[in-house]
């Protein structure tokens, strides 16, 4: 082949070649443009460029848990801002999430416990009249912003026990766990937009959404009606039910918050996210109240790929672990057994079970996080994470309770990242769980249509502010049961309140604690029998009083 030859048909590959790199290069352009222009236009028709929000709000998460979840810590605690000293001043699961959904403390939005029977959970939300009803919602005040909404996971207690197809107010994308199966790993249902699908063995499932019929339809009054309407629920009483890796709850549900995150960032409005994971909360209706053995395993089970993974982490025994002497403290916990070692064994294996759980939850928060980043939102994103209540597992001789107002269980995690919002930075003011409703509010322009008992932290979070000096009220308004229960006999009625340096408990039983958090933070000796703390119980005692009828601003 001549030289010239060769050159030109180098040449001319050369030249296509370069117009094809061009051609390729232009519909790269396009599509970042395309990209960029699909941005700006959602930014433009974005109800004035609205931040989206992400609240993920964990079941029984611990502060000590964080440690074990990489992405929370990089995303939120570095990647945003901490409150170190947030506080949920009901511990329970319905009166914490409801006081979220409404902005109010329980004695003002009137959802006292977790079910019906005793003046809680959903269906009490949905019964009160006027603007208590669950009507006058978060959900609903964000969508006339103007917002998509979407909820995934556990909502209030006894949820859909009466009708499994029911979606609550203000919901654009309702995927909710149906009661009484949200507390099985791997066998539950749910309702998702509507439409009532099964995971794991639905047979299973099914008898687990009949106990929750049961006992909301003919509440138990004593522990024998309990114990019957579990034996009615479950023919097979040593069956519980499959465990394939894929129906993982925590996996499920995170799968469908990232899909609703993907989703809606191609929407031209803000979206609002509520994801609320089960876990790491006990697996309660596999063994509920210790009335049968429970599915083989810890409680909670991990995922499978985190089975052995904490094989050798060991149990926090903080000073407050068994304690020694319990006769200082009010007459439900001063009679309580030293634990026992089989009890501590016990108590080992279901921490790293639960611990499993959580780590499969901080798996879940970085997919969102990632999407959001992927998606080019993340900057345009205002995300929380916290926990309903907080939990014990040991202290006080405590095998696992919450309910009670010692520190493990009413102070809590509570982080935000977001546009205008610090990294890195910790706020040690004091902040509480109907804190958070204010917060999205402000943030997303929205109005309430209660008097809320909260306040905005958005300022603190972007150091434009500091937050105000608050006594923190403690309230527990009904006894989980009207019943005694192995597990719940010291779960009682009590109001209080939290100080810089006190914390002061007044139990319906007339018992009285009062512990200095500055000398004595793991609540070891109650000193509110000491003659030289007279003056400060009388003091306290008005102040708990006061915050027990405390309405909006005076309750802040």
């Amino acid at each position: 082949m001549e030289r010239r030859v060769f050159e030109s048909m180098i040449g001319k590959v050369a030249a296509g070649g370069l117009l094809a790199l061009a051609f390729f290069g232009l519909l790269m352009l396009v599509d970042g443009l395309h990209d960029k222009a699909a941005a700006a236009r959602k930014q433009v028709s974005n109800f004035g460029n609205k931040p989206n929000i992400v609240l993920i709000q964990a079941d029984d998460i611990v502060r000590s848990d964080i440690r074990y979840m990489p992405n929370v810590r990089a995303f939120l605690g570095k990647g945003g801002t901490t409150f170190t000293n947030y506080h949920v001043p009901y511990p329970l699961c319905g009166p914490a999430r409801a006081a979220l959904l409404t902005g109010q403390l329980a004695h003002n939005n009137q959802v006292l416990a977790n079910f019906k029977s005793n003046d809680g959970g959903h269906y009490q939300l949905t019964s009160l009249p006027g603007k208590l009803n669950g009507r006058n919602t978060l959900a609903p005040w964000l969508r006339k912003a103007g917002y998509r909404t979407g909820f995934v996971g556990k909502y209030l207690n006894e949820y859909a026990t009466l009708n499994h197809k029911e979606i609550p107010a203000g919901w654009d994308s309702w995927m909710g766990l149906l009661d009484q199966s949200t507390y099985d790993y791997y066998n539950y249902a749910m309702n998702i937009n509507g439409k009532v699908r099964y995971w794991g063995d639905p047979e299973y499932a099914k008898a687990q959404l009949n106990l929750g019929t049961i006992t909301s339809t003919n509440s138990p009054e004593s522990f024998g009606e309990l114990f019957a309407a579990f034996q009615q629920a479950f023919d097979s009483w040593d069956y519980f039910g499959w465990q394939r890796p894929q129906d993982y709850t925590m996996d499920v549900n995170g799968k469908m918050a990232n899909t609703f995150v993907q989703n809606s960032v191609k929407s031209r409005k803000p979206f609002f996210l509520y994801y609320a994971p089960p876990g790491p909360h006990a697996e309660d209706t596999n063994h509920i109240q210790g009335l049968r053995p429970g599915a083989p395993g810890p409680d909670p089970r991990p995922p499978k790929r985190y089975e052995n993974t904490f094989d050798n982490v060991e149990l926090p025994r903080p000073p407050a672990f068994n304690e020694a002497d319990v006769s200082d403290k009010a007459a439900n916990v001063s009679g309580l057994p030293s634990l026992s070692e089989a009890q501590i064994e016990k108590l080992q294996d279901n921490y790293r079970g639960r611990l499993g759980a959580v780590k499969s939850i901080d798996d879940q928060v970085g997919k969102i996080i990632r999407s959001l980043k992927n998606r080019r939102e993340l900057n345009n994103t205002i995300v929380m994470f916290t926990s309903d209540n907080g939990y014990l597992q040991g202290e006080h001789r405590l095998a696992a309770s919450k309910f009670l107002p010692f520190e493990n269980s009413i102070r809590v995690p509570f982080m935000v990242r977001g546009p205008g919002i610090k990294a890195g930075r910790k706020v040690t003011g004091t902040a509480i769980d109907v804190d958070i409703t204010p917060t999205i509010l402000k943030a997303a322009g929205a109005n309430s249509g209660r008097l809320l008992d909260g306040i905005s932290l958005l300022a603190a979070a972007k150091k434009k502010g500091k937050l105000p000096y608050r006594d923190i009220p403690i309230e527990a308004e009904r006894p989980v049961f009207k019943f005694t229960t192995p597990l719940t006999a010291f779960d009682l009625p009590f109001y209080g309140v939290k100080t810089s340096r006190y914390k002061y408990v007044h139990w319906s039983f007339g018992d009285v604690e009062l512990y200095d958090l500055k000398n004595d933070p793991h609540e070891l000796e109650n000193i509110a029998d000491n003659p030289a703390m007279a003056g400060t119980v009388a003091k306290l005692e008005a102040e708990a009083a006061r915050l027990s009828k405390c309405k909006g601003k005076t309750c802040r």
